[in-house]
């Protein structure tokens, strides 16, 4: 097996001309540095600059799909994977896939990923090239199309696959769950089967535990992933001891969409009576964290992330199913950043049923409690979700259903431009088209940081900033937006070897 990840600072030389990147480097800085608004004459100068972008990226693609059927034919493989996922990537795997198969109309084509737990069978109206897709988790499931390829396996017998049969009608097989996760083998991280992670960022993440006990109506774990289960501390212990001793790895997430809270405080006695040196983040549910914060810091924990969404009570129970009571959340807050955890909250705005007085709660429960960031979104509907299946209950228009994935499935984000110049989601809210919605989004992410709450600080961005050697978050902010945002190859380059060579020796900045 061979894993090709190309996601990497290389990826920018690529599709980035040095007159591509000489604009967006004077630009970015002005913007992220000066903290100026650009001119009307560069705004019009990056909308020619995001069309040439998007030519290269055209280019690109036609690149890639050629190096991977080369790489196909040279190392005689019979299978091929794709990780689907949103924007160009998304769209590149179409292209490279259909390509693939027409030139080796014998190559098995597969897809998993997080498409295709979000959209399912949809994903043939565009990846008609597919013998299968993976839903699920799929540890079992990829031993056994593996017997598929070579004959031993029928596709109607592998769970969580979706498949086409001559006939045209699609065949989805049951789920299946991996209960014991602590059979799961140790994922391996090593050169010849992932050729390129010499340039990845030495942080992993550790897969503590999988499924929610909540089933937020936003929210396509509940779907995905079903009851919770968790590894052993003593399994959890023992994997980040051995990434250390293997690969030299100190930083980790874990990878739960709901961490237990006694979990981690188990894993975090763990490492400290093992007397292991790390660093890491976790997501936490509010209701789950009553718990002293302080073992968790003393163990290496550095952030923590929360999902509230909202201050209003009613809002949280009514639209999205999430009973969380605010003096709870104020404490689980307070508790957690008075103990040094970077304390990270996300907040979806306009929610369902968000007025003036529910904006102002919330906006007043932030200024009271100050997490360290808050990051915010607007709401987005993903088909398995209750506010897929019942929209007009959470005050949600959408403009044709029957389309509606296959728009979300392929859609493009504008990465140059903030959300009020991307193409409008086909949805309202609260009566609110796209760019209304989305532009309350932006006035209340600006009217907290009118208080000096950072917005856009994630909790595995906060470890990095560490070991990152810039002096300053802001700093550390707001050149990395000139790097990504300029496609700046070499200081990203610079930055990753930075963060590693800090992050094996636990030297942060």
């Amino acid at each position: 097996m061979k894993i090709l990840d190309f996601n990497q600072p290389s990826l920018y030389s690529e599709v980035f001309t040095d007159e591509i990147r000489k604009f967006l480097e004077g630009f970015s800085y002005r913007v992220f540095i000066e903290g100026k608004k650009p001119t009307f004459r560069q705004v019009l100068e990056l909308k020619v600059i995001e069309r040439k972008l998007e030519k290269n990226k055209v280019a690109f693609s036609r690149r890639l799909r050629n190096y991977i059927l080369e790489f196909v034919e040279r190392e005689k493989i019979d299978c091929v994977g794709f990780k689907l996922w949103a924007g160009d990537g998304f769209r590149w795997s179409m292209e490279a896939g259909r390509y693939l198969k027409k030139r080796n109309p014998g190559l098995k084509v597969l897809g998993g990923g997080p498409q295709v737990d979000i959209f399912g069978q949809e994903i043939f109206r565009v990846g008609e090239f597919f013998d299968a897709l993976c839903y699920g988790e799929g540890e079992e499931t990829i031993k056994l199309l593996a017997g598929f390829v070579n004959g031993s396996e029928r596709l109607p017998d592998i769970p969580n696959v979706i498949f086409r049969r001559e006939d045209g009608s699609i065949v989805k097989t049951p789920r299946k769950f991996v209960e014991d996760l602590d059979t799961l083998p140790v994922p391996v991280y090593t050169p010849d089967v992932y050729p390129g992670i010499g340039e990845k960022l030495r942080m992993l993440v550790i897969e503590e535990s999988r499924g929610c006990p909540n089933s937020c109506h936003f929210c396509i774990h509940p779907v995905k992933s079903g009851k919770r289960r968790a590894k052993s501390p003593a399994r959890i212990v023992e994997e980040i001891r051995e990434y250390g001793r293997k690969y030299g790895v100190k930083l980790f997430k874990y990878a739960g969409s709901s961490t237990p809270a006694d979990l981690m405080v188990n894993v975090a006695k763990g490492i400290i009576a093992g007397g292991l040196n790390v660093r890491y983040t976790s997501f936490g549910h509010i209701n789950d964290f009553d718990t002293d914060f302080r073992i968790l810091k003393q163990s290496g924990c550095e952030s923590i992330f929360f999902g509230l969404e909202s201050a209003d009570e009613e809002i949280l129970k009514k639209g999205m199913n999430k009973n969380i009571d605010m003096a709870k959340a104020r404490k689980v807050l307070q508790g957690c950043k008075e103990a040094g955890i970077f304390t990270v909250v996300s907040l979806i705005h306009p929610s369902p049923f968000e007025t003036e007085k529910t904006r102002e709660k919330t906006l007043e429960f932030m200024k009271e409690v100050r997490p360290d960031s808050v990051l915010v979104q607007f709401p987005g509907i993903y088909p398995g979700t209750q506010w897929f299946r019942s929209p007009e209950r959470f005050n949600f228009t959408l403009h044709d259903r029957e389309r509606y994935p296959l728009e979300m499935m392929t859609y493009q984000i504008k990465n140059l431009f903030p959300p009020r110049y991307w193409k409008p989601l086909p949805y309202t809210i609260n009566g609110m088209a796209f760019r209304e919605f989305a532009g309350k989004t932006e006035k209340f992410q600006k009217d907290l940081q009118r208080e000096g709450i950072e917005t856009s600080v994630s909790d595995e961005a906060y470890l990095l900033y560490g070991f990152s050697g810039f002096s300053s978050l802001n700093e550390f902010l707001n050149r990395n937006r000139c790097f990504f945002y300029s496609g700046n190859r070499k200081e990203l380059e610079a930055e990753i070897k930075n963060i590693n060579r800090k992050a094996v020796n636990l030297t942060p900045s």
